[in-house]
Formats: structure tokens, C-alpha cells, sequence
């Protein structure tokens, strides 16, 4: 028979299993909360180290865009600076630091064709954008098989933006250079003017190429932009004036060989170069030849005087002309000359006279004194627009006759000018140049100091008795002689078309300044009683240039030097419609 527990033993049992059992219960809460706890620090471990990571990552980041790519980006700077500074083509300046051409940066389009994905689509979106393409000729290069083609050269900073944001693939920028000339046409026959890739295709740029490309210091010119503008500007209208179709002027120092200013007119935009004809690209005071009439008697009587043969005060006849083979020789106004000293002779232009002394001397000293002066050779300049002389290789008498007045030869006005510039500035030959100079240049002797101050003398009776009057201005006496050439057309001298020209020097008691002036085929006016010669059109053009050029110089006037006024101009049996 079981027993059965007294009530008090129930009961103890009974809390003790309850007892137990809450210490069971709390023991698993116990190891639950260790299981969490476990897993929670599990977890903040996790997340430390991930945390630590990202931070890690995001440190070697800032290092890597603050330190590395900082200094690739710098790099990469310092690398276009670079290249832009390979790019950049060298400034020309004048000699006072005028700029004359410079560089602009910019920008141009090119394609990998290969790249494309849409010709046409690309074509249409790039000529939406540039309205000079051509959408025919750019679908064509887009479409090709090249690996590289030009789309369009120097664009506008808006363009570049702009095709940048098209986001093409296969269509690319890249920087370019573009050469500019503040000064546009003025200067345009000395600079010349650079191709769509900047190299140097005429002028100052091509003779200077290479030295404008590697060499990035300024180029510094002899010209100065201020003689330039007034060279132009009186020159301009001129031509208008007179109805000529074209002109040409140079400027120089007597001291240095530099010239200050060298104009031909028609000239030309530089900045347009593909929009330039020839005719307006040709430089006529270096590149055409031309036979120079009167001006030559200069140099036709330099010689006789350094042969010893005559004087100044030597008497010749012009009364009759002479006569050669086929040839007869006379003068644009006889009945005005008779018996001549030669001082006469190139004060009233006399081609009897001056045929006469020329057969006194003698072809050979010609040839002699040609070779010295250099008319067997081009003339030396910084440009390569320079035109061989046309000379006899065979001379005869008639040869030596039609020399002595300028004609049967012919040289580029260049040659010219160098060679009565050293006749006036006590006969040391300078070679022109159009680079600045430090300071005066030894010239080389090609005639005596006698023979020069002989030439001086004359050439300041042509102005205060000849057919230079027009040139004198008050307060600043000139030297001058006038020139006229009958052009050839065809095979034959016409009548009415003559290339005129003037040579001024000044100050005229010490000339420091040679200036040349010459007119192809001005038109006989109302005013000029309708001659066309010299001393009726170049003669006084170049009067106003030197009027506005000497104070421009820094020439101070003088009133009190002697036949320096017209008042004091005394015309005697002399027609002033002659050269």
C-alpha cells in the first residue's frame, strides 16, 4: 500500500521543484544573454573592422588624390604648360616693343573615323555647330578608313565648349595656335604671313621660321609702327590721288642700314592669308625690278666723278640729240638744255648729258663700278621676296648710254635705294636691314667722301632749281631727284604709262633720313597740267611724308638755312613738268 506524503513534505517539494526550475529558467536566461552578448560583440567586431577598413580605404584615397594624383595633376599642368610653350610661336615686335604678330591659343577639331559610330549623325551635329563645314565633305572624311582627319582649325573658346558637350565619340580637341597681326595690312609686305599650321610662308615670318619657333624671346624689327602708319597713309592716298595702280615707299636710317618703314600698296590682310591675291602679296619694293629712269643719273655721275674724268663744273651739249646705231637720245624738254655743267645735267634731268658723260668714262668703269655697287647680285634682306637684277651681259655703247639714265637695266627699287643712300652719306655702303640696331654700323667705302659731298650738291639743286621743288618743306630742306621710266607693254615702251619715283634726304645740311617714294602709271591731271611725271606726283608725296615724319624723328626745324624756302627757289629756263 503506498504512502502518502504528509502535506508539508508536498509542499516542500513542490517549491523546491519550482525552485529549481526558476534556476533552470534563469540559467538559460543566463546563457541566452551570453549567446547575445557573444553574438553582439560578434557583430561590433565586424563592424570595427569593417569601419576600420572603410576608413582605411577612404585615408588611402585622400592620400592618394592629395599626394599622387595632386602631383599627376600638376604634372599633367606643368605638361600642357609645356606644350602650349612649344606650340607658342615667338612675337614680332618694332623697335619700340610694339607688337607687330602674336600667338593665340586655341583650339581644333579632328576625328578617328575609325571611332565613329554614326557618320551622319556626327556630320549633322558638328555643322549644326560650325557653319563653315561643308556637310558633304564632312560626312566623306567622317566616313572614311583614315585613323585621322582635320574636322575644323582654331575655333572659338564657345565652339570648343560647345563641341566638347556633344560628347561625339571618335571627335577630339586639341590646343592649336593661331598667328595674329594687331596692325592687320600695314605691315603685312615686312611680316609676311604664317599657314594654318603656323609655319612661316612669306616676309619676316619665313626668313625667321625657325628662329620664331624656337626661340620665344620677341623678334625686334628696325621698323617703327608710327614712320609705317604715315608711310601708308600718305602713300594711300596718293595712289587715290593720282589714279596710279600701285605704290611703293621705304624709310631708312643712313647711320644703321635700318629701315623704319617699307610699304607696297596693294598690300594684304595677314590675318586673312587664304583670302590674299598675288598680285596684293607681291612686294614691289624688294621682289619687282623695274628700269629706274632719272634716279640713276645719281649714280651715272658718282662715277664719273670717281674716274677723275669730269667735275661738276664740267660743260656737256645737250642741244642735239645723240645718235647710236638705231638709237636716238633726246630729252623730255630740249629746248630748256643747251650747254650743261653736270651739275646741271641732274638738276635739269638731261639724257643727252647725261649719255655723254657715260661715253667720257667708259663701259668698263660701268661695269666696275656696277659690280661694286652690287646690281650684279640680289640685294641682301631679312625676307626672301627678293628679285634678281636685269643686267646686260653683253654691253654696248648703247648699252652704257641708256644705263646712264636708267634704262637697259633693271634692279628692284631695294637696289636702288642702298646704293644712293651710301652716294649721299660719305660713300660708305650699308646693307639694309630690317633688325634693330644697338647701334651705327661701319659701313664699307664704295665711292670718296668728295664724290658723296659732289652728289649732295647736286641733289639739293634739284629740289631748290629742278624738278624737286615740290618736295621742299619749310623748315626742313631736302635733298632729292626725281625719276620717270616708260613701262614696257609687250615689246614696246608706252607712251602714257611710267613708273615715277622720288629719292628725299633729310635733314638736308646733314641727311640722317633717306626716304623713296615711286608711283606705277599715275594719270596726268587738271592740276598737273596734265603731266604724269616724277616731279608732279612722288616728288610732293613724298614732301608730305617728310613733313610729317621729321618732327615724328625728332628733326628740329630750320628756318635759317640757306635756299631752304621757296621763296628763295629761283626758276630759270626750266619747265617743272619735266621728271
Amino acid at each position: 500500500m503506498r504512502k502518502r506524503l504528509p502535506p508539508m513534505a508536498k509542499n516542500l517539494a513542490s517549491k523546491s521543484f519550482s525552485a529549481l526550475t526558476h534556476h533552470l529558467s534563469l540559467w538559460h536566461q543566463v546563457v541566452r544573454d551570453h549567446s547575445i552578448l557573444d553574438r553582439a560583440r560578434n557583430r561590433i567586431v565586424v563592424g570595427v573592422m569593417l569601419f576600420s577598413v572603410a576608413f582605411l580605404f577612404i585615408g588611402l584615397r585622400l592620400f592618394d588624390v592629395m599626394i599622387f594624383r595632386s602631383s599627376g595633376e600638376r604634372q599633367q599642368i606643368n605638361t600642357d604648360k609645356q606644350n602650349e610653350l612649344n606650340l607658342r610661336r615667338a612675337d614680332i615686335v618694332d623697335r619700340h616693343g610694339e607688337i607687330l604678330a602674336t600667338h593665340l591659343i586655341t583650339a581644333s577639331v579632328y576625328a578617328n573615323p575609325k571611332v565613329i559610330l554614326n557618320a551622319k549623325e556626327a556630320a549633322e551635329k558638328l555643322c549644326a555647330l560650325i557653319p563653315d563645314l561643308n556637310f558633304d565633305e564632312t560626312l566623306k572624311r567622317l566616313s572614311s578608313q583614315k585613323g585621322f582627319v582635320w574636322i575644323a582649325r582654331h575655333v572659338t573658346p564657345k565652339l570648343e565648349q560647345a563641341i566638347n558637350h556633344l560628347g561625339i565619340p571618335g571627335v577630339y580637341l586639341e590646343k592649336d595656335q593661331r598667328r595674329v597681326y594687331p596692325y592687320g595690312s600695314m605691315v603685312s609686305h615686312v611680316l609676311g604671313y604664317c599657314g594654318i599650321d603656323n609655319t612661316g610662308l612669306s616676309g619676316v615670318e619665313k626668313y625667321f621660321d625657325v628662329k620664331l619657333r624656337q626661340d620665344k624671346t620677341p623678334l625686334v624689327l628696325s621698323i617703327d609702327v608710327k614712320c609705317q602708319h604715315v608711310v601708308h597713309d600718305v602713300l594711300k592716298a596718293a595712289i587715290d590721288e593720282f589714279q596710279a595702280l600701285a605704290g611703293n615707299a621705304m624709310l631708312m636710317d643712313l647711320e644703321t642700314g635700318e629701315l623704319l618703314s617699307m610699304v607696297s600698296l596693294p598690300d594684304f590682310d595677314p590675318n586673312q592669308p587664304n583670302q590674299n591675291v598675288q598680285a596684293a602679296i607681291f612686294n614691289r619694293n624688294t621682289s619687282g625690278v623695274f628700269e629706274p629712269g632719272s634716279t640713276f643719273k645719281l649714280i651715272n655721275t658718282a662715277i664719273a666723278l670717281e674716274t677723275g674724268r669730269i667735275k661738276l663744273s664740267t660743260v656737256y651739249d645737250a642741244r642735239n640729240p645723240i645718235k647710236i646705231g638705231r638709237f636716238t637720245i633726246t630729252d623730255w624738254r630740249p629746248k630748256h638744255n643747251g650747254i650743261l655743267t653736270v651739275a646741271d645735267t641732274v638738276m635739269h634731268s638731261s639724257n643727252i648729258a647725261a649719255g655723254k658723260i657715260a661715253l667720257d668714262y667708259g663701259l668698263e668703269w660701268q661695269r666696275k663700278y656696277y659690280a661694286r655697287f652690287g646690281f650684279y647680285v640680289k640685294p641682301k634682306l631679312e625676307i626672301p621676296e627678293i628679285g634678281a637684277p636685269i643686267v646686260n651681259k653683253n654691253p654696248t655703247d648703247a648699252t652704257l648710254i641708256s644705263n646712264s639714265f636708267g634704262y637697259a637695266i633693271s634692279v628692284s627699287p631695294l637696289h636702288t635705294f642702298q646704293t644712293v643712300a651710301a652716294l649721299i652719306n660719305n660713300g660708305e655702303f650699308r646693307h639694309l636691314t630690317l633688325l634693330r640696331q644697338k647701334m651705327p654700323v661701319v659701313g664699307e667705302p664704295i665711292v670718296s667722301k668728295e664724290t658723296s659731298a659732289g652728289i649732295r650738291k647736286v641733289m639739293r639743286m634739284v629740289v631748290t632749281g629742278g624738278s624737286g621743288s615740290r618736295a621742299e618743306v619749310p623748315g626742313y630742306p631736302v635733298l632729292g631727284k626725281t625719276g620717270s621710266a616708260h613701262i614696257v607693254r609687250g615689246k614696246r615702251y608706252h607712251a602714257n604709262d611710267k613708273t615715277t619715283s622720288f629719292l628725299a634726304a633729310f635733314p638736308a645740311n646733314a641727311p640722317r633720313y633717306l626716304l623713296m617714294v615711286m608711283l606705277d602709271s599715275p594719270k596726268g591731271l587738271k592740276k598737273t597740267h596734265g603731266f604724269s611725271t616724277g616731279g608732279w606726283n612722288a616728288c610732293p608725296t613724298a614732301g608730305e611724308m617728310v613733313a610729317r615724319l621729321a618732327p615724328m624723328l625728332g628733326i628740329a626745324p630750320n628756318f635759317d638755312y640757306k635756299e631752304s624756302t621757296h621763296s628763295n627757289i629761283k626758276m630759270v629756263n626750266y619747265d617743272v613738268s619735266d621728271e
